[in-house]
Formats: C-alpha cells, structure tokens, sequence
C-alpha cells in the first residue's frame, strides 16, 4: 500500500496551492499546524515543500539510479607525440584512456559477453545460454554451493545497493579530487614555467647590461686590468723579498754560529793548556816565586 492512497483529494489542491503561491511570490495563510504526521511524511516522499519552506530539503536518496557524466572528456595524447623517434603509431598507436566503464546488462553483466550470441540467436539467446548453463553447472554439482557461496550473492546485492544509492556521489567525489589534482600539478608546471621565463628575462637582461659596460666603459675596464696586474706584481716582488731576506737571514745565522763554535773551542783549548801548565811541579818553582817577590816589591 502507497503513501499515495492515504493522502486525502484536498492534500493535492493544497499542495497546489502551496506550489503557486510559491512561484508567484505570494505567502499562504496555511502552516505546519494544520497539515497532519501523515500529510508532511507524504510531502517528503513527493519532494513538495511545507507552507513555511520555500523549497523541498534535499534528501540524501536524491542521487539513487542517477548516471554520473563528466562535464569535459579527458584530454587525449596530441598526434605528433613520440617519446621516441622509432616508435611506429601507424601500427601502435598510444591506447586512449576510456572516459566510461563499458556497457553492462543485468545492472553488472559486460554487454560483451551477449553481442556475438545475439547476432546468432537474437535477443533472447545470451540469456538462456548462460541461464542454462548455469543451470547446467548447479545441477550436476560442477559448480557447488556452499554455505560461504551465499556471501557471494549478498556481495553482488550490496554492490549493486551501493552502486545504484551512493555511486552518483561517489564519482562526483572521485572525479572533484582528480580535478584537484591535475589543478595542483598544472599549477606546479605552470610556477616552473613562471620560473624558466623569468630567468630567461634576468638572463636577457644582465647580457644586454654587460654589453652596454663593454661598449661604453672601455677604458675603465682597461684601468682596472691594469690595477690588477700591477697587484699581482706587487705581490710577487713582496713574496720574492721575503724569500730572499729570510735565506740572507739562515746564512747570516749559519755564519755566525760557525764562528761562535770556532771561538768557544780555541778558548777551551787554550784553558786547558794552560791549566795543563799550572799544574805542573817546574813551572811553579820557576814562576810562582818570582811572581810573589815581584808583588812583595810592589807592596814595598
């Protein structure tokens, strides 16, 4: 039994009434207080707003057993493109992407399986074919059914629910993000390219600079060539002299401790005579005394 039989006649002409004065733009007098549960559960199912709404909500069984279709078809493989100069399109051409899955019978079925049937048998062929031969299978347990197998047919049940309520959205969804995406790399290559013209203008630029400083200053560019190579003299000349002054230096040293070297032995040698001299028995006798007479007479 319907909701439709249990609205009453005047449900209708109100409805009218309410859809009227809507689009004319005039109020109605009626409001939810009047209208009985039954009444607005009717509303609902028909999509009719209330007196006081202005437009039906939306329901979420608004997309069941709708079709989804892309406002724009994907872009396809330009014809001169080769990602190599041997590759034959002629023979191999680049496989297009489907827009669409293919077409389907019985809500899931390929509609490939049924056309080379049909041209033989007719319409009706494919589906005693292979309602027969499924038949075939069951019956002479070829094919067997467990308790496991009824999942199967509670999976295609679901699927085809899901499909049928939700896939509407779902697609919209998936197709919205794709968007997304291909905006974000586009946008990626688009601040690349952004990027390669803009140097290509810096790099324009700073030649045509750099000419325009080599046509009008060439003197200033002639002074500070010369400013360098005289640094560079300069610096040669310093490094030169401190490497001749710090070699005049070693040999000045080497010289002077050879000499000291000299010295100190001639002196150790002489002291060591003499203290050989002194410590001898004849040469205390013979000058020993006479110097300490000669100092007596120098006191006297």
């Amino acid at each position: 039994m319907s909701l439709s039989r249990l609205s009453s006649p005047q449900l209708y002409s109100r409805a009218f009434i309410v859809a009227r004065g809507a689009a004319t733009g005039h109020a109605t007098a009626t409001s939810d207080n009047s209208i009985s549960f039954f009444e607005k559960i009717s509303y609902r199912f028909k999509g009719i707003p209330l007196p006081t709404e202005t437009e039906a909500p939306k329901s979420m069984f608004d997309a069941c057993n709708k079709e989804w279709s892309a406002p724009e078809l994907l872009p396809a493989v330009p014809k001169e493109f080769k990602e190599h100069p041997d590759r034959d399109l002629a023979n191999y051409p680049y496989p297009s992407r489907p827009m669409y899955p293919p077409k389907s019978r019985l809500l899931m079925m390929p509609d490939s399986w049924f056309t080379p049937f049909q041209k033989v048998t007719g319409t009706s062929g494919p589906y005693l074919f292979f309602g027969g031969l499924f038949a075939f299978l069951v019956n002479k347990e070829l094919w067997v059914f467990e308790e496991q197998g009824h999942m199967t047919v509670g999976w295609i049940i679901f699927y085809l629910l899901v499909s049928r309520t939700a896939g509407y959205k779902i697609d919209a969804g998936l197709y919205k993000d794709y968007q997304e995406r291909v905006g974000f790399f586009k946008g990626l290559i688009q601040e690349d390219l952004k990027e390669a013209v803009d140097f290509r203008k810096t790099s324009a630029k700073q030649t045509d600079s750099l000419t325009a400083l080599k046509d009008n200053m060439p003197t200033s560019l002639k002074e500070s060539m010369q400013l360098q190579l005289e640094a560079a003299y300069r610096k040669n000349i310093q490094t030169i002299s401190s490497e001749i002054k710090r070699r005049i230096d070693y040999l000045k040293e080497t010289e002077e401790t050879k000499a000291r070297f000299e010295r100190d032995q001639l002196l150790r040698l002489i002291n060591e005579s003499v203290e050989k001299q002194v410590s001898q028995k004849d040469f205390q006798e013979k000058f020993l005394q006479n110097a300490i007479q000669q100092l007596k007479g120098i006191a006297v």
